[in-house]
């Protein structure tokens, strides 16, 4: 077991079975680390106060945020839910998210009425016309993605609608997932479960996992509500795990994460007597279930105190349990209107995150969504960071050694980069992108790969054709972060040969020539040494084949000696050639 794998173990164990303030010393000698990004969430615009605190409070475990900000109305009508509920401008939100790392993806949800969405995805023009909605959404207002919630199919549509609106839902993800993509945005899915076939059950196929996942880069699982009508657990851990088993064998599991509710649920079980005027409290066939309400996270410890209640944690499901009961009596005391109600509450709290959040290491996934932000247990972020902690990628270091002194043109050079981690330890096997950036260019490009060393060092060969900048960069994986080495420059000369010289009597021209590489049209100037210094005598330019002609005059009799400069310019350094003799008779 590596040192990583060791520590994650251990304080996974602190964290589920203790949750003490002390760290075990496995997880204190991982303290030092960054943690690793694996919790973003849905900010609801109801509670944007709460979430946006939860966020900049914990900015280091966010690598994303998804507003719960947009309903789709139609192909060209999207519904602001933000604006009409906040005073903050929307603009400002994002600003102070992406200020702090964390980049913002709002979630749209369907709200076209029962079948409306399939019926437009139906349509190719609406379709398209739907996807440039999206894509100006996301341009206007500086998102860096869109996240679709589209329950409608789930619960609204009806299951015999499925294998229509199936079909149609796939062309329109992979479509959107292009125009996306070509802008640099993200496309992130929410849906409910799907399960294995070789489970014997399908869940919620419609959304089509298996041909979504390689062209989505976010699958948020709602792996919560799993009890509604009747007590239960909210979320139980191992369908959470079976799920998650599940969807990371048809993408790259960096793209999963799991739903994590930051609620409860509160059932009336049982109703004896009747109760007082305006109690609308009911038991329904047999008091098996009844009325439910939603407590949030961290009220539900307190909410059992308050009833001497002490809830119970269920291993296999990773959630806590109580029961209490309430009796409701008239002001008058009349006990013909008393009664007393049975309730039984569900809810996750930070051990349950812990747990869920264990799963990032076990599938590799990228972590955990919590719905919904700022009603979370606040134990949940020192227990989450101590764990991310442990499960954080190495940083690392790179560095690309290249020529320091101008090289000749079409000359071979040898780039050399080394790339190891923070501790030192070289980071063997990684293939190496270099890359190169030319004056005219305006974006990185590749020129080779090449894999490291068991020294961590990767080398190729580059003929220098003009002045560029260089640079090397390792991949992110699992275990690393992606690493890019500072710029280095390469300062390319250009050759200028083939010189040639008459031999004029005194008095008539002196004309030296010679061929530029590359061939071009550059500035040049014949230059004569005189009296230990070298004097320019004649200018002009090479053609665009790249040969020279200039002259001068002879002045007088003897031996002459003259050589050609190539001015710089915003590709080449200045270059001279090697001089040349003319006997002038």
């Amino acid at each position: 077991m590596g040192r990583r794998a060791w520590l994650a173990a251990s304080a996974a164990a602190s964290i589920l079975f203790a949750l003490a303030p002390s760290l075990t010393p496995a997880a204190q000698a991982a303290n030092d680390d960054p943690p690793r990004k694996i919790v973003t969430g849905w900010m609801p615009y109801w509670n944007t106060k709460g979430g946006m605190a939860t966020i900049m409070a914990n900015p280091d475990l966010f690598p994303e945020v998804m507003p719960f900000w947009y309903s789709v109305k139609s192909h060209t009508n999207l519904l602001d839910q933000y604006d009409p509920a906040n005073a903050a401008p929307m603009s400002d939100q994002v600003k102070t998210l992406q200020a702090a790392g964390v980049k913002v993806v709002p979630t749209l949800t369907d709200g076209t009425g029962k079948l409306a969405m399939q019926k437009l995805l139906a349509d190719a023009t609406k379709r398209a016309q739907l996807i440039k909605t999206l894509a100006d959404l996301a341009t206007k207002n500086n998102f860096d993605g869109l996240d679709l919630d589209w329950e409608g199919f789930a619960f609204t549509d009806g299951t015999a609608s499925w294998t229509v609106t199936s079909p149609l839902w796939t062309t329109f993800v992979k479509e959107l997932a292009t125009k996306l993509h070509a802008q640099g945005d993200i496309l992130s899915v929410t849906t409910p479960e799907v399960r294995d076939p070789a489970s014997g059950k399908k869940g919620y196929w419609v959304y089509n996992w298996p041909e979504i996942g390689p062209v989505i880069d976010r699958l948020r699982i709602m792996t919560y509500d799993y009890s509604v009508a009747n007590p239960g657990p909210i979320g139980p851990l191992s369908w959470v795990d079976q799920i998650t088993k599940y969807a990371s064998t048809l993408m790259a599991p960096s793209k999963i994460w799991v739903g994590v509710p930051t609620y409860g649920r509160d059932w009336v079980t049982a109703v004896e007597g009747t109760c007082p005027d305006g109690i609308d409290i009911t038991a329904p066939k047999g008091a098996a279930a009844g009325t439910k309400a939603v407590v949030n996270s961290k009220d539900a410890a307190a909410l059992a105190a308050s009833y001497q209640a002490t809830p119970v944690w269920t291993e296999s499901y990773g959630e806590y349990s109580f029961n209490y009961t309430k009796v409701y009596a008239p002001a008058d005391g009349a006990p013909d209107k008393t009664c007393v109600v049975t309730r039984t509450v569900w809810y996750q709290d930070a051990r349950s995150v812990a747990a869920r959040a264990a799963l990032v290491a076990k599938y590799r996934i990228g972590g955990v969504a919590l719905w919904s932000l700022g009603i979370e247990d606040p134990l949940t972020w020192p227990s989450v960071r101590l764990y991310a902690k442990t499960i954080a990628p190495d940083v690392v270091l790179g560095s690309i050694d290249a020529p320091t002194t101008p090289v000749d043109f079409a000359t071979p050079v040898t780039l050399t980069a080394t790339f190891k981690v923070s501790d030192s330890r070289p980071v063997v096997g990684a293939p190496i992108s270099f890359q190169m950036l030319r004056n005219s260019d305006t974006d990185w490009r590749e020129i080779a790969t090449a894999t490291t060393s068991v020294t961590g060092i990767a080398q190729i060969k580059l003929i220098a054709s003009q002045y560029v900048q260089v640079r090397a960069v390792a991949p992110g994986t699992w275990e690393r972060l992606a690493g890019t080495s500072a710029a280095k420059n390469i300062a390319v000369q250009r050759l200028v040969g083939s010189l040639s010289v008459n031999s004029p009597r005194a008095g008539a021209k002196v004309v030296v020539k010679g061929r530029i590489l590359p061939a071009e049209a550059v500035d040049v100037a014949l230059e004569e040494f005189v009296d230990g210094l070298w004097v320019e005598v004649a200018s002009g330019a090479s053609g665009y084949d790249g040969f020279i002609a200039l002259s001068a005059s002879a002045r007088q009799s003897g031996f002459h000696t003259y050589r050609i400069r190539a001015r710089s310019d915003s590709h080449f350094e200045t270059v001279i050639s090697q001089s040349i003799t003319s006997i002038v008779r």
